[in-house]
C-alpha cells in the first residue's frame, strides 16, 4: 500500500470537539441539589462543604444553596452556603 497519496490529495483535515469543560456556575449563584458546578480534568478545584466529585472529577452540589470559591491549604475548593432560616 502507497504511504505516499499522490497529487491534490491530504491527510489533514480533522479536529476533535471540544470538552465543554470550566465553571458553569458562579461565585454567588443560587444552585440546587445535583446542579453541575464546575467540569474539570483533574481536580483544579477541590470540592468543599456540600459538594461532591464525580468520576470525571466533575464537581456538582450535594444540596441547594449559593455557591462558593475559596482556598484552605493552598488549594481552590468550591463550596455551598446554605441560607439561615
Amino acid at each position: 500500500m502507497a504511504h505516499k497519496k499522490g497529487a491534490s490529495s491530504s491527510r489533514n483535515g480533522r479536529d476533535s470537539a471540544a470538552q465543554r469543560l470550566g465553571v458553569k456556575r458562579f461565585g454567588g449563584q443560587v444552585v440546587s441539589a445535583g446542579e453541575i458546578i464546575i467540569r474539570q480534568r483533574g481536580t483544579k478545584f477541590h470540592p468543599g462543604d456540600l459538594v461532591g466529585r464525580g468520576g470525571d472529577d466533575t464537581l456538582f452540589a450535594l444540596a441547594a444553596g449559593a455557591v462558593q470559591f475559596g482556598t484552605k491549604r493552598g488549594r481552590k475548593t468550591v463550596s455551598i452556603v446554605v441560607p439561615q432560616q
